[in-house]
């Protein structure tokens, strides 16, 4: 069945001479690239700003991670150097009085430029053969960290009273009053 279509969509007419819908319509136009199944030019802007967005979010993401390594690196520097100024003060066998500071280019030059340390020693107040010794470590931008090693050194020999017989006397802050009182 043939059908007679002439150029102009109001004159389709088939054999029967029935009008039928399809006469009526004119022919649709079809682009290539909707054939080809491609996206359009504000499809591909859409998902460029969706991934634009997921990007900046793993990027902030990355430099928090970042941030964190190097705390967590500044603290273990910190600690370390801590125990090592009191590995030096055990050694020192019982360490004087009072307080000290310095920087750690006197013994490592060129490193820990962001470290400075403060050493207190204080004298408890119930035993004088026992030494507070607290060390601590200011570190990183302006020095507004702090890491502190507090730790208590005894004296090796038991410290007695200048008077009366050595062999009677107690170790100084034992005579004659309960431990706790002055």
């Amino acid at each position: 069945m043939t059908r007679a279509v002439s150029f102009f969509p109001a004159s389709r007419v088939s054999l029967r001479g029935s009008v039928g819908k399809e006469a009526l319509t004119p022919p649709r136009r079809t682009s290539r690239s909707r054939l080809a199944g491609g996206f359009t030019l504000l499809e591909v802007m859409i998902a460029l700003g969706v991934l634009a967005i997921a990007m900046l979010a793993l990027l902030s993401l990355h430099h928090q991670d970042l941030r964190s390594i190097i705390r967590a690196r500044e603290l273990s520097e910190a600690a370390m150097l801590a125990q090592g100024l009191m590995s030096d003060a055990e050694l020192q066998g019982f360490p004087p009085l009072g307080q000290t500071s310095g920087d750690f280019q006197k013994i490592y030059p060129g490193q820990y430029r962001n470290f400075r340390w403060n050493r207190v020693v204080l004298q408890s107040p119930m035993f004088p053969d026992v030494r507070q010794v607290e060390v601590t470590i200011q570190y990183g931008a302006g020095f507004r960290n702090n890491f502190t090693v507090v730790e208590f050194l005894h004296y090796p020999e038991p410290q007695t009273a200048a008077s009366g017989a050595p062999g009677n006397q107690l170790p100084l802050g034992m005579q004659g009053r309960p431990l706790g009182q002055q």
